[in-house]
């Protein structure tokens, strides 16, 4: 069996050496003759896999290690009885951790306190429903909408319009969808936008086809919306220049990005094809020693100075994220020679990024602040305060 592995997934190709001859790709410039011969595919969101990828290919499986699939042509993959898997869900926690990064430092540019503040959250699954209970461990009032779910019945969530009116902050967090009546492609128009509160800041970590770019350039360069955080966009890696630069912050797709989510995608489709192959038992001597994340020893956060709770939980997490750097590394790559490769080379970096239970907190902390840094995933090791 011959395996294609995109270059960037966690381990590869040693993670599925034993289920076959595995071999690598680079994802943005795959072909059809690159795939010739090959029994199974396994891509990222850069590749599009659809009816000129797969010509004349033998191919028999397809896993995506990401939660989305809007790359993937579904139909065609069932219509020719290819099995697919997706690795939904192995990045929730990550692009959760970038919100609530990007929360935190606006608080703290613009110099309020979000415990005052609204946060809308628009799509509540795995990663929606994550940001909606950090934000009320912030103090944040949040209101939630997603009319798929409550179409069928799911209480708790709360209309367009109250959120688009009352919110200080829009979070994305909905799927690429282009059919039926709660199609998400293009839905941030500006219709949309102007229903928004003008005080409001919008988070956009989703899929950036979601957003009529023009429209939110023009919302933006107007003063109509007070900014917006920008990690997808719509024809990555040709970035919007303009919208980079009215961007409160803006990123190259890294909100996802972390060692332990990488991981967790390439374990779950390893598993998935192993499944396809039909194989009961795991060789021990196969995939589960080539993804290990490395290193089980926690980093260290040391916080020196005191403050007040949102403080030291700011001072954590960007650290934690790396946030602004990748942000500044962004800035820099949009005035290279070539900032398409910019844009990959900066993601590409900030792969390496680790998640929140990897890192413990050093620092004074009372028992509040340790409370809210424990559930977000921190590790601790306490100073008494003022001690």
């Amino acid at each position: 069996m011959v395996i294609l592995i995109d270059e960037a997934v966690w381990g590869a190709p040693q993670a599925f050496a034993d289920l076959g001859e595995a071999r690598t790709f680079v994802g943005r410039s795959v072909g059809p003759r690159d795939i010739e011969g090959a029994d199974a595919l396994v891509v990222r969101s850069v590749t599009r896999v659809d009816e000129t990828l797969l010509a004349n290919s033998k191919v028999r499986f397809v896993g995506t290690a990401s939660s989305g699939t809007d790359h993937v042509d579904l139909d065609l993959l069932a219509s020719r009885g290819i099995a697919f898997a997706a690795a939904e869900g192995c990045n929730a926690r990550t692009v959760a951790e970038y919100v609530l990064a990007a929360l935190l430092h606006l608080a703290d540019r613009n110099g309020f306190d979000l415990r005052r503040k609204t946060l809308g959250v628009v799509g509540v699954g795995r990663i929606g429903s994550i940001v909606r209970e950090w934000g009320r461990l912030l103090g944040m009032r949040v209101l939630g909408c997603d009319p798929p779910l409550a179409s069928r019945g799911v209480v708790g969530l709360d209309p367009f319009e109250q959120l688009a009116g009352e919110s200080d902050f829009v979070t994305l967090h909905v799927p690429l969808t282009v059919k039926g009546e709660d199609a998400t492609a293009g839905m941030v128009n500006r219709q949309w936008l102007g229903a928004l509160n003008p005080r409001s800041i919008l988070i956009n970590t989703s899929r950036g086809e979601v957003v009529n770019e023009e429209d939110l350039a023009r919302s933006l360069e107007s003063g109509r919306l007070a900014g917006a955080v920008l990690d997808v966009w719509r024809n990555e890696p040709r970035v919007n220049a303009e919208l980079a630069k009215l961007a409160t912050l803006a990123t190259p797709h890294i909100a996802g990005q972390s060692v332990e989510a990488r991981k967790r995608a390439a374990v779950t489709i390893r598993h998935r094809l192993r499944e396809c192959l039909g194989c009961e038992h795991e060789d021990p001597r196969g995939s589960q020693a080539s993804i290990r994340s490395g290193g089980c020893a926690k980093k260290t956060i040391k916080i020196q100075d005191a403050g007040d709770i949102l403080y030291i939980a700011r001072q954590a997490v960007l650290r934690a994220t790396g946030l602004l750097q990748a942000r500044d590394a962004f800035r820099d790559a949009m005035v290279a020679q070539d900032p398409d490769v910019g844009f990959d080379h900066t993601r590409s970096k900030a792969a390496s990024r680790r998640e929140f239970t990897a890192y413990r907190v050093e620092a004074s902390l009372d028992d509040a602040m340790a409370s809210l840094l424990s559930r977000w995933g921190f590790g601790l090791s306490c100073r008494a305060p003022n001690g």
